[in-house]
């Protein structure tokens, strides 16, 4: 299992990150990355549903179906995606949302598949587990900037 985790404090509430994390605007910070899209009805809980589809060049043609496991409002969201087609793996995802004198410190962990075997692991190290956090990393200071402008 590789296991990839960024953090970044936003002068925001917890309440306005979270709202925006959860919401449609996400999408537009992602769009290089992934498409996301709720397909449950609202609000957002556990239980609630969504798709995710791969654009960028190493994941492209991935998709994923996700289902939100852990929920509680303003504090902290866990979605596990299962691999929809042969491409794609399974995640999870984890968000916290944790106040702070500025506003916010918002961790994404990712939790990921790699294949259980001494070549895995040095890809994971070499290659895999570094693009997930520069990701990663690209899409909270996009969120930064969106909430604090």
């Amino acid at each position: 299992m590789g296991k990839a985790t960024t953090s970044i404090e936003i002068e925001a509430s917890p309440e306005k990150v979270f709202d925006f994390v959860i919401g449609e605007k996400m999408n537009d910070l992602t769009k290089e990355f992934y498409e996301c899209r709720w397909t449950s009805a609202g609000p957002v809980g556990v239980g609630s549903t969504a798709h995710y589809v791969g654009v960028h060049k190493h994941n492209k043609g991935e998709e994923w179906n996700a289902k939100a496991t852990e929920f509680v409002k303003n504090k902290n969201l866990t979605m596990h995606l299962t691999g929809a087609n042969k491409r794609s793996h399974d995640e999870t995802l984890i968000y916290m949302f944790e106040p702070t004198v500025k506003g916010t410190r918002m961790t994404l962990t990712m939790e990921y598949k790699m294949p259980y075997s001494v070549l895995g692991k040095l890809i994971d190290g070499l290659l895999v587990k570094n693009w997930v956090e520069k990701e990663n990393n690209k899409v909270m200071e996009n969120l930064k900037k969106a909430l604090e402008s």
